[in-house]
């Protein structure tokens, strides 16, 4: 029999082997792979964090990049792609221990299956290799809740203040946790400490960008709503409002998924039958409280078309350690069990389990997604290859270039704030684009976000179309647009005079 001592200087020490193996295989698979999960969405994070450095005061605090993504990921992007991908592999870890640190301060005998749990999310295992924001915003919620456990209810409010500069829906984690420091245990205190995040970032953006209401001229996301009522047009249309919760077994995986029900009822018993101790209270109200109004405030938002969703799973990523934490309270109650049954085999019973345990980590994320590694580049991607080819042969770079595809501004290496030579095509204005300027008009970007018929270039008697790219297989991309890439330039002035 194991003492206490000896069973926790073993789950330490398997927790750090798992935590290098799991470090070694997903970089490994990304290292391998030429093209990231996230779409452009990833290679814009990147190239705003990478660029940031040289452009603080436009980038640092660019809004859809988020200021904490920013800021934090900016020395990893210093050396490349893999560099933000390394940010985001250590974020899974991090995430990963403070799961295991929260439940052991819930006092879950087991605390280790937290740790297992939250590294076997199979949608945070399919956008670890990426640039997005998901996995910092999921770290941070982490960190607050295990804040939260160890009753440090000012740092607690005040990192969850700073939550909607990480993602946006950081304002509807603050709700939750408003609620609870005002309703639930009264911190009138901690309450006033949650708004302070946002009295900063709007100040320090108010002193940059002289916007008095910085959280919300800047923010892109109601921008974007602005704009689209106005024009009467959703460019990802809507979905089901089921959408959510039919992709959970895949999202989750079954096993999991099975393990959070459980975890969900046990804790709404729990709390009906009045247990109102602080672990199943911060479970009720903190856990599931910012699970449930997340995964609602989605499901609504992709319903109704509104505020530029796309109905990406992807965002899920956020609230899985606190899924993690649920599903590890069902597992305590199992592992509770089983132990009384083989009482006395507890050595080889923790092994046995720690070994399943992770082999789970590495079979059902693999088991759904591993097809798709080691990552290739998309089929627009690969067009876009051949049309960086031809560019990068031709004497361009004193040239102001349009286009909205966040890889070619990689491929090109063009600085994506280097206004004097390049700006992103929806600010495009035929009127004052100078003479010997080049539009790269993409089927994806182009007529959507660009908002740019390829039309208006062809019609248009000041543009003359100087190379096209066509995929050897044609193919559909956003709004059943063809993909193909046309290159315009600029040849005469006559709208200026």
């Amino acid at each position: 029999m194991y003492s206490v001592r000896k069973y926790q200087h073993l789950e330490y020490q398997v927790l750090g082997i798992l935590s290098f193996m799991v470090f070694c295989l997903l970089f490994y698979v990304a290292s391998l792979s030429p093209g990231v999960e996230g779409g452009m969405d990833s290679y814009n994070h990147y190239l705003i964090a990478r660029f940031s450095w040289l452009h603080p005061s436009e980038l640092l605090l660019d809004q859809w990049g988020k200021p904490l993504y920013n800021i934090l990921a900016s020395p990893f992007a210093q050396f490349g792609m893999m560099g933000v991908i390394t940010f985001n592999i250590l974020l899974l870890l991090g995430t990963a221990w403070l799961a295991f640190f929260t439940a052991k301060r819930l006092h879950f005998n087991h605390a280790w299956v937290a740790f297992v749990l939250c590294l076997a999310s199979p949608i945070w295992f399919d956008n670890t290799i990426t640039g997005l924001t998901e996995p910092l915003n999921a770290f941070l919620l982490m960190w607050v809740f295990y804040l939260f456990t160890v009753d440090r209810v000012y740092t607690a409010s005040i990192v969850s203040g700073f939550l909607p500069f990480a993602r946006s829906e950081g304002f509807v984690i603050m709700a939750v946790v408003g609620f609870y420091l005002f309703f639930i245990i009264r911190n009138y205190k901690a309450f006033g400490l949650l708004l302070a995040g946002s009295v900063f970032m709007n100040f320090v953006g108010w002193i940059v960008e002289s916007e008095p209401l910085w959280i919300y001229t800047k923010n892109p996301y109601i921008k974007y709503q602005i704009e689209s009522t106005a024009k009467q047009e959703n460019i990802c249309g809507s979905g089901s409002l089921l959408h959510y919760v039919k992709s959970l077994s895949w999202v989750m995986g079954k096993p999991r998924l099975v393990l959070f029900v459980m975890g969900v009822v046990l804790v709404v018993f729990r709390y009906l039958r009045g247990v109102r101790d602080r672990t199943n209270q911060k479970l009720f109200y903190l856990a599931l409280g910012v699970y449930g109004l997340y995964f609602a405030i989605h499901s609504w938002i992709w319903y109704k078309g509104i505020m530029g969703s796309c109905g990406y799973q992807r965002v899920l990523v956020v609230i899985e350690p606190l899924a993690a934490i649920v599903m590890a309270l069902s597992a305590e109650a199992i592992l509770n069990w089983l132990f009384t049954i083989f009482k006395g085999m507890k050595q080889r019973f923790v092994w046995v389990t720690v070994l399943l345990s992770s082999a789970l980590v590495l079979y059902y994320p693999y088991k759904i997604f591993g097809h798709k590694y080691p990552i290739d580049i998309s089929d627009e991607q690969k067009l876009f290859v051949e049309a960086s080819d031809w560019y990068n042969q031709q004497d361009y770079d004193d040239r102001m270039k349009y286009f909205l595809y966040p890889y070619f501004n990689i491929l090109a290496d063009i600085d994506p704030k280097d206004h004097e030579h390049f700006i992103e095509l929806w600010s495009f204005d035929a009127r004052y684009a100078p003479v010997g300027s080049i539009v790269i008009w993409d089927g994806h970007f182009g007529p959507n976000e660009g908002n740019v018929p390829l039309e208006m270039l062809e019609n248009h008697q000041d543009f003359r179309k100087i190379k096209s790219f066509y995929p050897e297989t044609p193919f559909k991309t956003l709004n059943d647009y063809n993909f193909e890439i046309h290159v315009f330039e600029r040849v005469d002035d006559s709208l200026l005079e």
